[in-house]
C-alpha cells in the first residue's frame, strides 16, 4: 500500500533512521500494519525496534499530515511509553510486522498501542505510546534571563 518513497513523504526519518520499509495496511485514524527488514550482521537493538515501531505509529497519526521538513512542519515527539514488554531478539534478515492501533487523536498528539511481530512470534508489546508534533522554534532551549551572550574568561 505505502512504500518507503511513500513513507519519506509522510515522515521526517531519513536513512540510516528511517526504519520501516513499507505499510501493508492502512485504515484512517484506526489502525496500521508497517514492516521493517533488518540488515547487517547483528539482531536489532530493542531501542531501535522500539524506534522503528514508533515510526510506523507516526505514519498513522500523520498519514493525512505529511511532514517534508521539522523545521516547517514539526518534530515529532514520543512522550511516554508505557506497557513495553520485549521478547526475543529480531536477527538480521528477519522481517518485523509492526501493528499500530489508534487509541485517541487530539489535535497533534496521539496515543497508540500495538505490537512488533517476526512470523507468528509477537517480540514486542507496546500498552501505549503518547506521541506528539510540536513546532521546532517551541523546542529550542531557554536563554536564561540576563544573559544575553556567553564567553569564556581567559
Amino acid at each position: 500500500m505505502l512504500d518507503r518513497d511513500d513513507i519519506r513523504r509522510l515522515i521526517p526519518h531519513r536513512p540510516p533512521m528511517l526504519l520501516v520499509d513499507g505499510v501493508s495496511e492502512l485504515v484512517p485514524r484506526s489502525r496500521l500494519v508497517g514492516s521493517y527488514t533488518v540488515t547487517g550482521t547483528r539482531p536489532l537493538p530493542a531501542v531501535l525496534l522500539l524506534e522503528s515501531w514508533g515510526q510506523a505509529a507516526l505514519v498513522l497519526i500523520r498519514h493525512d499530515r505529511p511532514m517534508a521538513s521539522v523545521l516547517t512542519d514539526g518534530v515529532p515527539i514520543a512522550g511516554a511509553f508505557e506497557g513495553i514488554r520485549f521478547g526475543r531478539p529480531v536477527l538480521p534478515g528477519e522481517t518485523v510486522e509492526h501493528r499500530v492501533e489508534l487509541i485517541r487523536l487530539i489535535a497533534d498528539t496521539g496515543f497508540v498501542r500495538g505490537e512488533s511481530v517476526v512470523g507468528t512470534e509477537v517480540v514486542m508489546q507496546v500498552g501505549r505510546l503518547v506521541g506528539a508534533v510540536r513546532p521546532a522554534a517551541a523546542l529550542r532551549p531557554a536563554v536564561p534571563a540576563g544573559v544575553s551572550d556567553v564567553k569564556e574568561s581567559t
